[in-house]
């Protein structure tokens, strides 16, 4: 069962959507107001904000986590691995309490109208204070030696640096590199450990952005895995809503699943029943009574828009595959 948390942002369906949505975590129910997290052991799985989803997976076997945990951590000076759940401003952006804390893989989709427009990032105090004195496993950043005291052939030159995927769930795809520390200057003392949360824009992929992924590559890596921890911070999803739905919704459906893999199955009032892509065109179309389902086994991976209608109104539901 996935956890589900209603935060204070509106996102309506129906009418096309002008306001300016933003996914902060502020209404996310942590254990305490301060100075704890929620890295998904309860095991309720991926944590769904606002229609959107954010990866988590939790291992019980290892009591480790990946994706995304939900922090108000406020600790900015303890190094080393127990202190991962906090941000090095020791804050959400703009002060704010709350944020997101990403290890080392996973994704956000927006499972609802949301089209990501920006999102914030800064370091974790663990990463930061690694990169900055070194540790037991990854180098202090500027030295031209790793862990161990071994040459690395960096010269110093080093970087961690986050590559925000991004899709549009229909098979567009494009990234931009962040940089979350960077010592490759000519000059020394521009080199950088990123403190500060720092504002990404998203806008300029020509496609609506409904999904992000992440990948982290830094200077310092052996065996072919990175030194550095891989974390960052994150905050302040920021979007716009969905437009093409102009009809005011009358009727009640309920349609599950949805993300769905292959059966579709919608339940609610009678009419007629019309499935269209992104693009208008149909890709299934019956008389709805009740109860129907709808193979989607050989449909694309992508966006679709199911609509219920009879005389008395309309029902729309946007359905990802």
């Amino acid at each position: 069962m996935k956890k589900i948390y209603i935060l204070t942002t509106a996102l309506f369906l129906g009418a096309n959507i002008s306001a300016q949505p933003t996914i902060d975590f502020e209404s996310f129910t942590l254990p305490a107001s301060v100075d704890t997290f929620d890295n998904g052991s309860a095991g309720g799985g991926d944590f769904i904000i606002d229609a959107t989803s954010f990866t988590n997976f939790y291992d019980t076997t290892w009591n480790s986590w990946s994706g995304f945990s939900i922090s108000n951590m406020t600790d900015t000076i303890t190094a080393g691995w127990g202190n991962q759940y906090s941000s090095v401003t020791g804050s959400g952006a703009n002060n704010s309490a709350t944020y997101g804390v990403y290890y080392p893989q996973g994704s956000i989709t927006s499972n609802g109208w949301l089209v990501f427009d920006s999102i914030k990032l800064t370091n974790t105090t663990y990463a930061a204070l690694s990169m900055r004195d070194g540790d037991a496993f990854a180098k202090k950043f500027g030295d031209t030696v790793d862990a161990n005291g071994a040459v690395d052939g960096t010269n110093g030159e080093d970087f961690l640096k986050v590559w925000i995927i991004a899709d549009d769930l229909s098979g567009n795809t494009d990234s931009v590199e962040f940089f979350l520390a960077d010592y490759r200057f000519a000059d020394s003392t521009q080199d950088y450990i990123l403190k500060t949360w720092e504002n990404i824009n998203l806008q300029g992929f020509g496609f609506d952005v409904l999904r992000l992924k992440f990948r982290l590559e830094s200077s310092d890596n052996a065996f072919g895995f990175m030194n550095t921890p891989a974390y960052f911070a994150i905050d302040n999803i920021s979007g716009h809503g969905l437009e093409g739905l102009d009809e005011i919704e009358t009727l009640t459906i309920n349609v599950y699943p949805n993300p769905v893999q292959d059966i579709l199955t919608v339940k609610g009032e009678d009419g007629s029943l019309t499935l269209t892509d992104m693009s208008g065109k149909v890709q299934f179309s019956a008389e709805h009574s009740g109860e129907s389902t709808i193979n989607m086994t050989q449909l694309s991976n992508g966006i679709y828009f199911l609509k219920v209608e009879n005389v008395t109104g309309v029902a729309t539901k946007k359905i990802i595959k």
